[in-house]
């Protein structure tokens, strides 16, 4: 796993977090229940098509998107979540070669109020996937819980439900609707995500990643279309 690099342990933490705040950490406890998280697919990989829209921050302004296909997640990379897209390797094979990146802001190990985030924890935003595969984090958070196995603790990392974040752009293409490759930045700091949040800019929540105040850039194999305002 060369994508935790020397932070393995720190980083684990950080997504131990995600797990509790994306209500995993109760499945801990309701391991033997059959009731799953939604995960919003019509098809291996392909999402539910939606028309509607969220908000996003760009170049320090909020602006709007509107989403008009359901998401779409590289089958080539292996999920075992219902939805089938994963979270800790990068896709394989992209729905076009046109696409940009789209970065999500996941608080980790605070609460942050639900409606102050455009997509919330327990709340499937439109044409998202409702789970995801974490399965290739399991070697970085099992020190974090020595009581379970590890056929247990894949058990609840493989099919999570997808936690709330923010949505962050480095450009608008013309505001046509495209595919946008999806990285996740996870950050545990409450005046750390103020921050980001309070500078609306991609470039701003970058040079945090890159200064080390928030976990380094997750990739995903998911991908979501819409078009921005």
């Amino acid at each position: 796993m060369k994508f935790f690099g020397s932070g393995r342990a720190r980083l684990g933490a950080m997504l131990a977090a995600v797990l509790l705040a994306g209500g995993v950490g109760m499945a801990f406890a309701a391991s033997g229940s059959s009731s799953m998280p939604p995960s919003n697919a019509m098809a291996k990989g392909r999402g539910i098509n939606e028309f509607g829209m969220t908000k996003a921050f760009f170049k320090g302004h909020v602006t709007s998107f509107t989403y008009s296909r359901g998401y779409w997640c590289d089958k080539s990379v292996r999920s075992t979540a219902s939805s089938k897209c994963e979270a800790g390797a990068k896709w394989k094979k992209a729905p076009s070669k046109q696409h940009d990146p789209l970065y999500i802001t996941v608080p980790l190990g605070f609460d942050v109020k639900p409606m102050s985030m455009e997509c919330p924890n327990g709340l499937v935003c439109v044409d998202h996937p409702g789970t995801i595969d974490l399965r290739r984090l399991e070697p970085a958070l099992k020190p974090l819980y020595p009581t379970l196995t590890k056929k247990q603790l894949l058990a609840v990392l493989r099919n999570a439900a997808t936690p709330g974040h923010q949505h962050f752009i480095t450009d608008r293409n013309g505001g046509k609707p495209e595919w946008w490759d999806v990285r996740v930045v996870g950050v545990t700091s409450p005046a750390e995500y103020q921050r980001i949040s309070h500078h609306k800019s991609a470039h701003y929540l970058l040079k945090q990643v890159k200064a080390g105040k928030t976990t380094p850039v997750i990739p995903t194999n998911l991908f979501l279309y819409f078009g921005v305002k």
